[in-house]
């Protein structure tokens, strides 16, 4: 057997360090930041020094030639030969120059060089002993085994500071829009001038990454600290939208080295931009409730060789930063009420179950039609929530007296609503509510039989519906449970709940009072259980209400004292004096009756309706909703009109017009059924339209004052707030014409009004 041989390895440089520079720099514009960024560090190195001296950089760039031009610290020979020249060593790689905020410490960047260049030169005079050297190399020439790269003296000019220059290989050469592009993320926040071909392209601020949108709020918070890493001022600024940003400045690092950083970070990017004393080193993502994404610039992370993404310890960090941010930020956005539109904020919440923080969150009891502070909500005695979306469920238990709150169905804002409702002792309802314990006949009392019989005799009058009212017990503490599967309609009701309780007391207590609060019981907690049931509501049952209305008529048209004004109309019309059209217009006119309203006409609002709760929040989904009239017709006024000295006191008004007597003799009972109301208003002429709820017909009101209504014509839907008393019905004034209205001491105001039936074709009925 032949002893064994040993070689040596043999390496082929040039094309090695190709190979290399094209694995580790992805791009072949990596020569330009690699330079770039040891001529940022030469100047760092060369500021902790005691010299005076206004640092720059200058990068040009041609078709074939790179240069990077600094006045930093510069090198002797020695250096570059053993530390630029030295693929693995670093200069930078020590306690001084890290606490100087240099961003390289792999000492490989040379090799960047020679995935483009065909020849490299350093020329570089030392700041610390004065001397200039020049070295250059081709990359043709590189050898392992022989000594290739020149390192020579020359004369020092007194101007420390390091050139290279790069001559690029022919299939290498870049464009000088992209070199500006690609090294323009690098140094746009660094505080060096950077001039690339003559123009500054650094020294921007990191607050310049935030869109120039007007904010909702702000709220600075000093010497803020995320324990073991930094410290620093932080700066919350919160959108309309609900979305929010951060600023962190004069941020110190916990270990004391480097310069100071900087943070801004905006909601929904992803995508950060980490930097080290204001140099780019890498784009990465991390994870964080908020999806921060923007400019990081910390002192401590260090970027992989090739600069495509930071290094363990740097990724962690940035992950414990966003996570510190996540909690610092989220209860100070818990204190405004737009965070709660955000959507990553109320996931914060869920994550950490923080959901006491969530009561300026706005929900919308029914059968309120405003949403309102759930914080606000809470208080309501009877409040319960219901996470389904079943209607029937939903009518059984909303009441005025015990409103329900439906939760989101939309994840995480549904989570957050019953979180904070669960913590606050609030109850979910029974969906499958029922009659657990019925109370015997033998065993109710007076007040009981005088309950049932005044509220089957209210729906049986008023919304045309046979009913039967028994007495029990109900679950999930329901006060009212409808079983619209009998004949007639069954309605129990639970003796013990906060509704029912305390008409039974008012029977005893305050007879005189019994029957109006059984009306308003009727309105506010069974109507909306039963408003699909009642006859008028349909096709049939509106027709039927409508022959109720007609059947209500007088046998003439107008009255009396208008037959003399018609006979002298027709005269004129038969003799040609008037066209057919002005005739109908001047006999129209005569149907109009006058009111003449004046001090001595006017009572307490008060004094009729007694104490009723304002129903500001209507009792339908809608605000503008269908709804019946406020029932005082066991109160008798000869008043026209009703005021309040409580602004907005009913409903938002403080005013109400009895209709005239000829109007109230015809139409009256239109307002015994649900109706919706609009007014407008333009000159001396004001109307109100109300709408059947069957949305088959209404009934127009308009009224001529002797002046003005307003300086401007307006209107619109308004919430129906109509009275009705034993011989009068009352309409609600709107507070911003309500002064035309309203006569002064010794004055009489002259009403012309005019009311009839309107018949609302398909495309008038309101949905």
């Amino acid at each position: 057997m032949q002893p064994a041989r040993k070689i040596a390895l043999r390496v082929e440089v040039s094309r090695i360090l190709k190979l290399l520079a094209d694995q580790i720099y992805q791009s072949p514009l990596a020569l330009l930041r690699e330079n770039t960024q040891n001529a940022f560090d030469a100047i760092r190195m060369r500021e902790a020094r005691p010299d005076e001296f206004a640092p720059s950089i200058q990068v040009t760039v041609n078709d074939d030639l790179i240069t990077v031009i600094d006045n930093g610290i510069g090198m002797t020979a020695e250096e570059i030969e053993t530390n630029f020249w030295h693929a693995g060593r670093s200069s930078k790689n020590t306690d001084a120059a890290r606490a100087a905020g240099v961003v390289g410490t792999f000492g490989i960047g040379a090799l960047a060089n020679f995935g483009v260049a065909d020849q490299l030169s350093v020329e570089s005079e030392s700041a610390a002993t004065g001397e200039r050297t020049l070295s250059e190399v081709r990359r043709a020439d590189l050898s392992t085994e022989t000594e290739s790269i020149s390192v020579t003296p020359i004369d020092p000019v007194g101007h420390p500071g390091t050139t290279v220059r790069a001559r690029l290989a022919d299939d290498s050469r870049v464009t000088v829009q992209e070199a500006n592009e690609y090294i323009r993320d690098f140094v746009e926040f660094v505080s060096v001038p950077v001039l690339f071909n003559g123009e500054n392209i650094s020294g921007s601020s990191h607050r310049e990454a935030l869109p120039s949108e007007r904010h909702a709020w702000v709220e600075h918070h000093q010497d803020i600290s995320i324990p073991g890493i930094l410290e620093g001022d932080l700066e919350v600024i919160g959108m309309a939208s609900g979305e929010l940003r951060i600023v962190l400045d004069n941020i110190k690092a916990a270990v004391g080295i480097g310069q100071p950083g900087s943070i801004v970070l905006l909601q929904d990017r992803n995508a950060i931009r980490t930097l080290r004393s204001g140099f780019g080193l890498a784009t990465v993502g991390a994870p964080s409730t908020y999806h921060w994404g923007g400019v990081v610039d910390l002192p401590f992370f260090s970027p992989t060789a090739g600069r495509e993404a930071l290094d363990a310890s740097s990724s962690q960090l940035l992950q414990q930063v966003l996570s510190a941010l996540d909690n610092l930020v989220s209860p100070i956005a818990a204190a405004h009420p737009e965070s709660f539109a955000n959507d990553r904020f109320l996931r914060w919440i869920v994550a950490t179950r923080q959901f006491g923080l969530c009561g300026p969150l706005e929900v919308t009891p029914r059968p309120a039609a405003q949403p309102q502070p759930i914080e606000s909500v809470v208080n309501n005695a009877g409040l319960r929530y219901y996470g389904g979306r079943d209607t029937s469920v939903i009518q059984a238990y909303t009441s005025e007296d015990e409103p329900l709150v439906v939760l989101s169905q939309r994840a995480p804002r549904r989570d957050c609503e019953q979180g904070y409702l669960s913590a606050r002792g609030v109850q979910e309802v029974d969906d499958t509510p029922q009659v657990t314990k019925e109370l015997p006949l033998a065993s109710q009392s007076f007040a009981h039989s005088a309950l049932a019989t005044r509220i089957a005799r209210i729906l049986e009058e008023d919304y045309f519906l046979g009913v039967e009212i028994r007495f029990g017990l109900i679950s999930g503490g329901l006060p009212v449970l409808v079983d619209d599967t009998q004949v007639p309609l069954l309605i129990h009701l639970d003796p013990n709940s906060t509704s029912v309780a305390p008409l039974l007391a008012l029977y005893r207590d305050d007879f005189e009072a019994f029957g109006p609060f059984v009306k308003d019981f009727v309105r506010s907690s069974i109507f909306q259980r039963i408003a699909e049931l009642v006859p008028s509501s349909t096709r049939q049952g509106a027709e039927a209400f409508l022959r109720h209305l007609r059947s209500n008529r007088e046998w003439f048209e107008y009255e009396l004292e208008d037959k003399a004004d018609l006979e002298e109309i027709l005269e004129e019309l038969r003799a040609g004096r008037l066209t057919l059209a002005e005739a109908t217009r001047q006999a129209a006119d005569t149907t109009r009756s006058v009111l003449e309203v004046s001090p001595a006409g006017t009572e307490p609002l008060v004094s009729v309706v007694g104490a009723i709760e304002s129903e500001s929040e209507e009792a339908a989904p809608e605000p503008f909703a269908s709804r019946p009239a406020i029932d005082r017709r066991n109160e008798e006024t000869s008043a026209l009109i009703l005021t309040s000295d409580t602004p907005e006191a009913l409903n938002g008004y403080a005013c109400f017009l009895a209709l005239s007597d000829r109007v109230q003799r015809q139409r009256g009972d239109f307002f015994l059924q649900p109706h919706t109301t609009e007014v407008v208003w333009g000159g001396r002429k004001v109307v109100f339209v109300f709408q059947h709820h069957s949305g088959r017909f209404g009934f127009y009101y308009d009224i001529l004052c002797p002046g003005l209504v307003a300086g401007t014509a307006g209107g619109g839907p308004r919430v129906t707030s109509t009275i009705l008393t034993k011989e009068r019905t009352f309409i609600p004034i709107p507070v911003e014409i309500a002064e035309a209205f309203l006569p002064k001491t010794g004055e009489r105001k002259r009403l012309e009004v005019r009311g009839d039936l309107l018949y609302l074709g398909e495309q008038d009925r309101r949905p």
